[in-house]
């Protein structure tokens, strides 16, 4: 418990300084939100659940999310029935797998979720509870079926909201469904009117912070390099030649002395290595 604890603590604190939040305010908000998690847990387990009962409930609602997942480690188009998944298209493949599993729960006719003769549950969630057997949490080819159908729902749907994701809105469908930059700005006016000009000197949310976020276009910018590259070379030849008209203007302009070697042409590491001297020390 206290390493899955740790581990909250660190996710939650990694997003928050990507976001530009300062340290004090990370800190603050991870052990709330930590303190806010626990609640729920001391209560379930003032209930004395069983323990294998419970990694049962969160292994399906893992199976529900880990196709659109790993789907979304795709980045570039693979045919066109594969391509790179959507941010829409994987949120609406977790909503079908969880989708899935209350249909399994209806087709079998199950009701209500009974462990050791007691109902913990009703109605259509408490299917995910998986109380197939009363020999074990794990027993039952309800259980195992239901463990193959629902991963491979959210996967295939995954896919295919991606395809009419795509077609329906171009480009667009790429980009991410929520811009935060929006939110954070809204913040730091809210911030500005509370604490003034305190506000402006240290804001809590640091926009500029989160430039690692920003979705950098590679192509476009080796295609820039190439044009410019292609420019001074139009200009004057080689992008040495460029070189040292800039240090002839700088010298002619007063930029810098004319006795002032900025660079060293065709440096032999051999000849500099026997030019070079051992440096004696002075004992004092």
């Amino acid at each position: 418990m206290d390493t899955l604890q740790s581990a909250i603590s660190c996710v939650f604190s990694h997003d928050l300084l990507r976001f530009g939040m300062s340290d004090r305010v990370t800190t603050w908000i991870t052990r709330i939100l930590l303190l806010a998690i626990n609640i729920p847990a001391v209560i379930m387990c003032s209930q004395r659940y069983d323990v294998i009962g419970l990694f049962l409930v969160a292994d399906i609602v893992c199976a529900t999310a880990v196709f659109p997942v790993f789907l979304g480690l795709i980045t570039e188009d693979i045919w066109w029935f594969l391509p790179a998944p959507t941010e829409l298209a994987a949120f609406l493949g977790i909503i079908t797998g969880i989708g899935a599993v209350l249909v399994n729960g209806k087709v079998i006719g199950f009701t209500e979720a009974v462990s050791y003769g007691e109902v913990i549950a009703t109605g259509p969630s408490s299917y995910f509870w998986l109380t197939n057997s009363t020999q074990c949490a794990v027993c039952g080819t309800e259980t195992m079926i239901t463990f193959i159908i629902t991963p491979l729902v959210g996967g295939f749907f995954t896919i295919f909201f991606s395809v009419v994701d795509i077609k329906l809105r171009g480009q667009r469908a790429r980009e991410p469904l929520f811009q935060t930059g929006f939110f954070f700005d809204t913040m730091n006016k809210i911030d500005v009117k509370l604490r003034g000009d305190r506000a402006v000197e240290r804001p809590i949310f640091n926009i500029e912070a989160k430039q690692d976020s920003v979705h950098y276009n590679f192509a476009a910018a080796s295609e820039e390099e190439a044009e410019v590259g292609e420019n001074c070379n139009a200009d004057g030849g080689t992008s040495e030649g460029n070189v040292e008209r800039g240090v002839e203007t700088a010298r002619e302009e007063g930029d810098i002395e004319a006795n002032d070697d900025l660079f060293v042409e065709d440096p032999n590491p051999k000849e500099l290595a026997q030019d070079a001297k051992p440096i004696e020390a002075e004992v004092i």
